[in-house]
């Protein structure tokens, strides 16, 4: 029979082992969780579009990039030299992509992929799409009992924008362009922007942090960007028109996305412009 003396000998080596294989594995989670970077999103809109020159209702339509519109992209990229870009997303209309493509290229971050979703594009508008914006202009305003967009555009102040697209929303499910779009090729309401917005971006800053944290290049369109920040509590938001390639930072923490420093910001692309002379 093995003495008692013995038997705590054996015990407290085999604690010791169990202990030391157990070390080494708490301090490499330790300094894995240290080593993760903060999440970064760089939410941008696409650069200029023929569609944009002619004054015409976009939304899901794939309207090009102009010649302008591709100097822009390509001066975003050059003012976000030295960022490094864990992943980058774009909404699936050819504007979006190219846009990403470009601003990846000429921040040094060329080998990174553009994945593709059509969560991040435009709103959509609908019968309305290929429309002039001047020829709808009374008829969108109207529906709240304005003259004019302008006017509209005044009274609504930083609900302008969710407003302008449940004017859409509200015109197309009356058929007022006699129309026989089906109903998924109908105009969206904003709330419905606003959830696929909000449940794509949330999606990307979770699996950029699954990926050790880092900046993500997301490239979307004016107004699904601005109808998704007017939902960010706390966010300084004033309902201005986003100017092509504008960025807008988000971080991610404790499981929300807020707003860092300008909304629309257009710091990098000037940056570039003045790097590319």
């Amino acid at each position: 029979m093995m003495k008692f003396s013995k038997v705590l000998g054996i015990l407290a080596v085999t604690a010791g082992a169990v202990a030391m294989v157990g070390a080494p594995a708490s301090a490499q989670a330790a300094k894995k969780k240290a080593a993760a970077k903060p999440v970064t999103i760089y939410l941008t809109r696409h650069g200029e579009t023929t569609g944009n020159v002619m004054g015409r209702v976009q939304g899901w339509s794939d309207f090009p990039l102009t010649s302008n519109g591709v100097a822009v992209a390509n001066n975003l990229g050059r003012g976000l030299k030295g960022k490094t870009f864990k992943v980058a997303y774009a909404g699936n209309l050819t504007r979006q992509q190219v846009t990403a493509k470009q601003a990846l290229k000429y921040s040094g971050n060329s080998k990174v992929k553009v994945n593709t979703s059509k969560y991040l594009r435009e709103g959509g508008y609908g019968s309305f799409e290929g429309d002039s914006i001047a020829t709808d202009n009374a008829l969108i305003a109207g529906v709240y009992g304005y003259k004019n967009g302008d006017e509209m555009m005044a009274a609504q102040g930083k609900d302008y924008w969710t407003k302008l697209q449940d004017a859409y929303y509200t015109l197309d499910q009356q058929d007022s362009q006699k129309t026989k779009l089906v109903a998924g090729d109908r105009a969206e309401s904003s709330q419905q922007v606003e959830a696929r917005m909000a449940k794509e971006l949330m999606t990307i800053a979770k699996a950029t942090k699954k990926q050790g944290g880092g900046n993500a290049l997301v490239v979307s369109s004016g107004m699904s960007i601005n109808e998704y920040l007017s939902t960010l509590k706390g966010a300084k938001y004033t309902g201005a028109p986003l100017k092509n390639a504008a960025v807008t930072r988000l971080t991610y923490k404790n499981g929300k996305l807020q707003v860092k420093g300008l909304i629309g910001s257009m710091y990098y692309v000037d940056k570039g412009a003045k790097l590319a002379k």
